[in-house]
């Protein structure tokens, strides 16, 4: 079994003066909601 990556961009739709951040995300197939680390949400 591998790891699956995808490309993202994270934007607020509230704040569109707020520039989107690029990520990459590590793909759990087991998850059931996504997990965005507090350091990104504070961005």
């Amino acid at each position: 079994m591998g790891h699956v990556f995808a490309a993202i961009a994270l934007s607020n739709p509230r704040q569109p003066e707020l520039s989107p951040i690029n990520v990459d995300a590590l793909a759990d197939t087991g998850a059931l909601m996504p997990c965005i680390p507090e350091h990104l949400a504070l961005q």
